[in-house]
């Protein structure tokens, strides 16, 4: 719905990417999950997702918690 945050895990993958670009459409704060620099950069820059968190990196948890300070209303794998 409308105004939830949903995140998606493989984000800039075949099916994540649409997911993400269809949450959008309905309104959603969408959160990519994605491995490196380049792919988020790419969720973001072209995707439209309102941001991406690198897996990889060792402030991942952190970085995930700050993306979605309010809560996680839907997580697509």
């Amino acid at each position: 719905k409308a105004g939830e945050t949903v995140v998606v895990s493989a984000a800039t993958g075949a099916v994540g990417s649409m997911v993400g670009q269809f949450a959008k459409l309905h309104g959603c704060r969408v959160v990519g999950i994605a491995g490196g620099k380049s792919k988020c950069d790419y969720a973001v820059n072209e995707l439209g997702f309102d941001a991406c968190i690198d897996y990889k990196r060792n402030s991942f948890p952190a970085d995930l918690r700050n993306a979605c300070p309010d809560k996680i209303d839907v997580y697509f794998e």
